[in-house]
This record gives structure tokens, C-alpha cells and sequence, in this order.
């Protein structure tokens, strides 16, 4: 049986505290301050709640490169801001600029429970083929998508000052035990690790990211597991859903081969 046929791992309570559903295009040229508001009015009734956010650079996987675009340009006026669009109850939420549209649900309280990812691809594409839509009427030009991208970030809580060397308990690329031989260093106080793996067929990569912080409301420690698929569209995006299909079972296979049996208990892996 080949690894794409297994059952997909599932969890009862991952921990899971907010999801990313995005896509990258070419500049909009004629994309201006007023049509953030245009676009607005539009989805309000659903998403009454505005912020202005900084921008996010280019970022492309694959052919064009790794990382953030490097050029320099010299631009007469200042790029656009990003908005969010807020939903009513506050999970959702849009991202908006003239190079990109993503989609969130975030945990806000303990009791918000993850939609599962066909949940919040329905929605991302629901609002996607209504920017596209936008965008056509008002004329601002083609969108020519070039990159995707989706994220789940994961919180794993702990005890003050149990990590980063309670990482191995959920883990194992990480261990502790195994690398302090002689003794001679003391517990680590911070880490910073990142992973990449290719995605089948030239689609991309995982990026997976470990570090670690203090949660505000108790202080405990968290552990923060982040894990980005990102890579290349076509141009008219009609590659998206098997893409994110893809990201999808590459971030969650992979999230359940990077932690440990124990942890998976944890969690209530069912499958």
C-alpha cells in the first residue's frame, strides 16, 4: 500500500490553533486604497470587522527561487497595506493586498474547536471566487496566480520551564538525552529549528519550524510547531484545490511522522 492510500491520521484534539489557506499573484495594477473598501462592502454582513495589517513580501517556491524576493525597486508611492476582514465570531478571517488572498481560522478560546480542513478550504475558495469576481468587475486587472500556500500552526503547552528540552517528548527530531553525551552543557533556554522537505512532483515544499515562548495568560511554556506548504500555481490557479489537497495531506501526514506515539495519545489519534 503506498503512503497516499493509507488513511489520513486523525486526532481528536490536535493541537492546532490556526490554520492558513493562501494564494500568491502578480501585482494588481490597478489596485487602489479605495478598492480595499469596494471589496468590503461586499462581504461586510459576514465580515463586519476591519484591521490594517503590514504588507507581506513575495515569497516564491520552486523555480523562481526560495525565500523572500531579493530585488530592489523604486516605487513613487509606498506599497499598499494588508487588511484582515474579520468574521462576525472572529475565527475567520480574510487577508487582503494586491499580491495576495489568504484565509484563516484561529483559536481564540479554549473551547474553539478546529472546522477540519474542508471546512476551511470550502471557505477559502467560497471567498477567493468572490475577490476573483471583484477583481474582473472592477477591472484591476488579470490575476495570474504564482504561488500557494497553507500553514497550520500547532501550541503545545507545558509546565514553566519545561522546554525546549520537553521537545523529545513530543519530538524525536529532537532528543536531548541522545546529543548531552558528556555532560557538559546545561539545559538549552531557547531553540530555533527549521526543516524542509521537497513536495512530490516539483510542487513545492514543507517547511516545518520549531521554537519555542511563553504563553501570556498563564506563563506556561509553548511549544510552537510550525508546518508551511508552499509552492508554485498555475496561472490561472486552475491547479489550486489539488494543490492545497496536497499541501493538506503532506502537512498532516508529516506533523503525525514528526511527533511521538506518546504525544499522539495525547491528542486522541484515532487512525
Amino acid at each position: 500500500m503506498s503512503k497516499s492510500s493509507e488513511p489520513m491520521p486523525d486526532f481528536k484534539v490536535p493541537p492546532v490553533i490556526e490554520v492558513v489557506l493562501g494564494a500568491q499573484f502578480d501585482p494588481l495594477p490597478n489596485f487602489l486604497t479605495a478598492h480595499y473598501g469596494l471589496f468590503w462592502s461586499l462581504v461586510k454582513q459576514e465580515y463586519p470587522f476591519l484591521e490594517d495589517k503590514a504588507p507581506l513580501g513575495e515569497v516564491f517556491e520552486g523555480a523562481r527561487g526560495v525565500g523572500p524576493k531579493a530585488e530592489i525597486e523604486l516605487l513613487d508611492i509606498p506599497p499598499l497595506r494588508r487588511v484582515f476582514l474579520v468574521h462576525t465570531h472572529k475565527n475567520y478571517l480574510m487577508q487582503l493586498q494586491p499580491t495576495r488572498f489568504h484565509h484563516n481560522w484561529r483559536k481564540l478560546k479554549e473551547g474553539d474547536e478546529y472546522p477540519r480542513f474542508s471546512s476551511a478550504k470550502q471557505r477559502f475558495l467560497k471567498n477567493w471566487e468572490a475577490f476573483r469576481r471583484f477583481v474582473a468587475d472592477n477591472n484591476l486587472g488579470d490575476i495570474r496566480a504564482n504561488q500557494y500556500e497553507a500553514t497550520y500552526v500547532n501550541h503545545i503547552v507545558e509546565a514553566d520551564g519545561a522546554f525546549p528540552v520537553a521537545i523529545e517528548d513530543y519530538s524525536p527530531a529532537f532528543s536531548w538525552k541522545s546529543a548531552h553525551s558528556t555532560g557538559f552543557l546545561p539545559e538549552p533556554r531557547s531553540l530555533n529549528m527549521n526543516l524542509r522537505f521537497p513536495l512530490p512532483q516539483e510542487r513545492g515544499a514543507l517547511h516545518v519550524t520549531y521554537k519555542h515562548g511563553k504563553r501570556v495568560s498563564d506563563k506556561k511554556d509553548v511549544l510552537i510547531l510550525d508546518l508551511t506548504a508552499r509552492g508554485p500555481a498555475k496561472l490561472d490557479d486552475s491547479d489550486m484545490e489539488a494543490w492545497f489537497d496536497l499541501a493538506h495531506e503532506w502537512i498532516v501526514r508529516g506533523f503525525t511522522d514528526l511527533t511521538s506515539a506518546l504525544a499522539h495519545k495525547r491528542w486522541g489519534r484515532t487512525q
